[in-house]
C-alpha cells in the first residue's frame, strides 16, 4: 500500500476536524429546530381551538368546559398538525445533512487544492534533492516567494550545498594534489633508475648521482607521507609539560638558520618568556612550520620578526617576503594547496604546512590570523 503523503495526510486531518465540525453544528440545528417547531405546532393549536370557540359560544356549557380544561381539544386538528410538523422536520433534516455533506466535500477539495499550493516549494526541493549528483552540485533551488517555515527550509538546503560543494571540491583538490605529490618525485626515481640502465657502463659518478636523485625523491615522499599520517591521525599526542615559547623560538631560528643564510633572510626573536602547557613536539611542529614559510616565501635580503608575548598571550611573526592575495589567504589551510606565486619561483614544498597547524590548533586550541598583501608581506598571529 503507498504511504499517504503529507499533502494528503494534511487533507485528510482537516476534513475531519471539518466533519466533526458540521456534524455538531447540525446536530445542533435539528435540535433547536425540532423544539421551535414543537412550539409553533403547541401555539398554533391552541389558537385554532379557541378561535373556533367564538362562533359556537351558545353551546354553553360545552365550549366553558373544554376552555378550562375539562374537555380535550378537536382531535382532528391536533393530529392534522402533527402531520404537517412531522414532514417538515423530515425535509428540514434531510436538507441538512445534505448541505453538510456538500459542505465537507466543497472545504475538502478547496483544502486539497489550497494544501498543494501550499506544499508545492516543498514538491520542488524534493524533486530537485531526488536529481542532485557530482555533476550538478552547483545548482541551487530557488526560494519561495513567502518566508515560512518551507523558505527556511529551502534556505538551509542551499547553504548546506554549499557547504558540501566546498567540501567535495577540497576533497578533489586534495585526491589530485596528493596524487601530484607523490607521482613527482616517484617519476624523478623512476627516471633516474632508467638513465642508469641505459649506460652500458655506469660510473661511479652515475651512481653517486643517482643514488642523491633516489634520496631526495624518498625524502620528500616521506615528509608527505608524514604530513598525511598527521592530518588524518584520530588523535594527537596527550602528553603535555610547561613549554617556553620564547626558548623553542630561539631554537628554530636557530635550526632554520642554514636556510635563511641560504636565502639571505634575517630571523629576529624577541618578547617574553611566555610558558604554556602544551605537547613541545606538536608546538615545536607548529611555530617551525610558520616562521620556515616566513624563510621560504621571502626575498634576498628580507627579515622575519618572532615576537612573543606573555600579556596578550601571543606569538606575532612578521615578514616583508612576497605575501599572499586574498584567494590564497582563503585556501591556505587546505591540504596540498600551493600559489601559483610560489609554484612559479620554485619554492621547495609540498603545501602541507599550514594544513598541519591548522589540524593541531583545532585539536589543541588556539586561533591564526593572516594579514597580507602581495609583495608587501605577511603577517601572522598565533594566538594561544
Amino acid at each position: 500500500m503507498k504511504p499517504l503523503s503529507l499533502r494528503g495526510k494534511i487533507v485528510v486531518m482537516a476534513s475531519v476536524v471539518v466533519a466533526a465540525a458540521c456534524l455538531f453544528l447540525t446536530v445542533i440545528s435539528i435540535t433547536s429546530a425540532n423544539k421551535y417547531m414543537r412550539s409553533l405546532v403547541s401555539y398554533d393549536t391552541t389558537s385554532s381551538v379557541q378561535g373556533a370557540s367564538a362562533p359556537h359560544s351558545s353551546q354553553g356549557s360545552s365550549m366553558e368546559d373544554w376552555l378550562q380544561g375539562e374537555a380535550s381539544p378537536p382531535v382532528s386538528d391536533i393530529e392534522e398538525n402533527q402531520v404537517a410538523f412531522q414532514v417538515i422536520m423530515n425535509t428540514f433534516e434531510r436538507n441538512v445533512v445534505f448541505a453538510m455533506l456538500l459542505t465537507i466535500l466543497v472545504l475538502a477539495a478547496a483544502l486539497y487544492f489550497l494544501a498543494g499550493r501550499i506544499l508545492r516549494p516543498l514538491s520542488h526541493l524534493t524533486q530537485f534533492m531526488c536529481s542532485i549528483d557530482d555533476k550538478n552540485m552547483c545548482h541551487r533551488v530557488d526560494l519561495p516567494r513567502s518566508k515560512d517555515e518551507v523558505y527556511r527550509l529551502t534556505q538551509s538546503f542551499n547553504n548546506m550545498m554549499d557547504r558540501l560543494e566546498g567540501s567535495y571540491t577540497a576533497q578533489k583538490n586534495f585526491a589530485a594534489n596528493a596524487a601530484h605529490e607523490l607521482k613527482t618525485p616517484l617519476s624523478i626515481m623512476k627516471t633516474s633508475l632508467q638513465v642508469l640502465e641505459l649506460q652500458d657502463s655506469p660510473s661511479r659518478e652515475d651512481y653517486i648521482e643517482c643514488t642523491d636523485d633516489v634520496r631526495q625523491s624518498m625524502d620528500r615522499l616521506i615528509q608527505t607521507v608524514e604530513g598525511l599520517t598527521t592530518l588524518t591521525s584520530p588523535s594527537l599526542k596527550d602528553e603535555t609539560e610547561t613549554v617556553n615559547v620564547l626558548s623553542i623560538a630561539h631554537q628554530i631560528k636557530t635550526d632554520l638558520s642554514p636556510l635563511a643564510d641560504e636565502k639571505g633572510v634575517r630571523i629576529t626573536v624577541t618578547g617574553d618568556t611566555l610558558r604554556l602547557t602544551y605537547n613541545k613536539d606538536l608546538f615545536y611542529r607548529i611555530l617551525f612550520n610558520l616562521v620556515e614559510n616566513a624563510v621560504k616565501y621571502n626575498r634576498s635580503g628580507g627579515h622575519v620578526n618572532v615576537t612573543v608575548s606573555d600579556r596578550e598571550r601571543h606569538i606575532l611573526i612578521q615578514d616583508n617576503g612576497i605575501g599572499m592575495g586574498p584567494q590564497a589567504i582563503q585556501n591556505i589551510f587546505e591540504p596540498f594547496y600551493r600559489s601559483d606565486l610560489s609554484r612559479s619561483q620554485n619554492i621547495p614544498g609540498s603545501g602541507l604546512g599550514m594544513s598541519i597547524v591548522k589540524t593541531i590548533m583545532d585539536r589543541y586550541g588556539g586561533s591564526l590570523e593572516i594579514d597580507s598583501a602581495l609583495g608587501k608581506g605577511t603577517e601572522i598571529k598565533l594566538k594561544i
